[in-house]
C-alpha cells in the first residue's frame, strides 16, 4: 500500500558549524526528498538547549506508555516528539575522532531511554522495544570527514554503524541508507605542513551532492512503498542464530547472582 498522506522527513543535524560541508550535504539530502514528495525540515542540535544525562533513571523506570519522562527540562521536549511524529529521520554529523559528535551523543543519551523501555529477556539477557511504535519510519544517516578518504571509511567511520544499529530499534523503523563523504581536496598537499592542514583543503564534489540528493530521494520513496518494516531484537539475529546463541547463554549464562 502507498503512501497517501503529507511525508514527514527530519534531518538531525549533530554538525557544529552551520555552514559546513555537513550542512551541505544535509542540504542536498533534503532536496532530493523534497523532489520526491516530502516535507522536510533540518534542526541544528547546537542551537538547543540539550542538558547532560544526570543518570537519574528516571525514564528508564517509567512503567507507562509513551515517550517516557525525564527529570531535566530542556529542548529535548520538543525534540522527541517531533522524531515521532516523522515517518524519516536522517542523522548528520561529522566524523570527530572516528565517531559522531559530541552533540550528536549528548542527544542520543538523552533520547534513548525516553524513547525505548526494557522489554524482557533475549538470549537471557536484556531486551528493548520501542516506545514510539505507532508507525514504522525510515532512518538513514550522513557522516562527512575532514581528512579520511573513502577509501578509508572503515579506519574512520565507526559512528555509522552505531546509527544503524540503535536508531532502527530504539525508534521504531528500517535502515534505508547512509552516505560517508570521505575528503575531496582542491589539491595534494605536497609537503608536510601541506598533510598537517588537510582539513583545510576539504571540500564537497558534485558526486557527494549528488548522493546526498540520491539518498534523501531514496527515504522518501521507502517511505511511498508502504514496505518499512520495524526493526526489533528479534529480528536483527536469524532463527537458526539465535536458538544457537540462547543454547549457549542458557549454558553460560551472562548473569550471576552478586555474592
Amino acid at each position: 500500500m502507498g503512501y497517501n498522506v503529507a511525508m514527514k522527513i527530519l534531518v538531525l543535524n549533530g554538525s557544529y558549524r552551520p555552514e559546513g560541508t555537513t550542512t551541505e550535504l544535509a542540504r542536498s539530502f533534503m532536496a532530493g526528498a523534497q523532489a520526491a514528495g516530502a516535507q522536510a525540515q533540518m534542526i541544528m542540535l547546537r542551537d538547543r538547549g540539550i542538558g547532560y544525562c544526570t543518570n537519574c533513571l528516571q525514564c528508564y523506570g517509567f512503567p507507562g506508555e509513551g515517550i517516557a519522562p525525564c527529570s531535566l527540562k530542556d529542548d529535548m521536549d520538543e525534540l522527541i516528539p517531533r522524531i515521532a511524529e516523522a515517518d524519516g529521520v536522517l542523522f548528520a554529523s561529522p566524523v570527530h575522532n572516528g565517531f559522531v559528535t559530541g552533540l550528536m551523543a549528548v542527544f542520543w543519551e538523552r533520547l534513548s531511554w525516553r524513547a525505548a523501555r526494557p522489554a524482557g529477556s533475549f538470549l537471557r539477557s536484556m531486551g528493548i522495544a520501542s516506545r514510539l511504535q505507532d508507525k514504522v519510519r525510515a532512518f538513514g544517516a550522513i557522516s562527512s570527514a575532514g581528512g579520511f578518504s573513502e577509501r578509508l571509511r572503515r579506519f574512520c567511520d565507526d559512528g555509522t554503524p552505531w546509527l544503524k544499529s540503535n536508531a532502527p530499534l530504539i525508534l521504531h523503523g528500517q535502515w534505508v541508507g547512509d552516505m560517508y563523504a570521505g575528503a575531496e581536496l582542491e589539491r595534494m598537499p605536497q609537503t608536510g605542513p601541506d598533510w598537517t592542514r588537510i582539513f583545510f583543503l576539504r571540500r564537497l564534489s558534485a558526486g557527494q551532492r549528488e548522493r546526498a540528493r540520491g539518498l534523501g530521494a531514496a527515504m522518501a520513496e521507502a517511505i511511498k512503498s508502504g514496505r518499512l518494516e520495524p526493526t526489533t531484537i528479534a529480528t536483527i539475529l536469524p532463527p537458526p542464530l539465535r536458538w544457537a546463541m540462547d543454547l549457549v547463554a542458557a549454558l553460560r549464562p551472562p548473569y550471576r547472582v552478586a555474592r
